[in-house]
């Protein structure tokens, strides 16, 4: 009976110390966060959405221009094209598209700044700007 209790509190006490030490992803905002890690070790990673929309007025400024459409890049690449007359009537939601939206993967930095350009249908750069991607925090860009 005093082995079966003592193995019971050496299991016990073993399991406690060894839970303790499970190393993990700890930020809930990142990509790969562990609700069993107990201690953050490093090895997070984030991305976070990055959703660009455009009001009437920049719609209408833009076809006054003679656009009739436009593409959207980060970073060089090609995030998505729309109609110069697609526009929003307020910010898009998180879980909306807004006239384009891409993820920005961040690495192990919570934050990251990409560069932004908007051209027209004959790939003349009408739009740019940098724009701070903060992980957790869904980011709107409106033009």
């Amino acid at each position: 009976m005093k082995k079966t209790i003592l193995f019971i509190t050496l299991t016990l006490l073993l399991s406690a110390v060894t839970s303790c030490k499970k190393e993990g992803c700890t930020d809930i905002n990142a990509g790969n966060y562990s609700a069993k890690a107990k201690t953050n070790d490093g090895s997070c990673v984030y991305s976070e959405k990055l959703i660009i929309w455009q009001d009437l007025a920049t719609s209408q400024y833009f076809t006054s221009l003679g656009t009739t459409g436009l593409s959207f890049y980060v970073n060089g690449q090609l995030i998505g094209t729309c109609l110069a007359t697609n526009y929003w009537t307020g910010t898009p939601s998180c879980e909306q598209t807004g006239i384009a939206s891409t993820t920005v993967d961040l690495g192990k930095n919570t934050t990251s700044t990409v560069n932004l350009e908007v051209k027209d249908q004959a790939g003349v750069s009408l739009w740019t700007d940098l724009v701070t991607i903060t992980a957790g925090s869904c980011a709107t860009y409106q033009l």
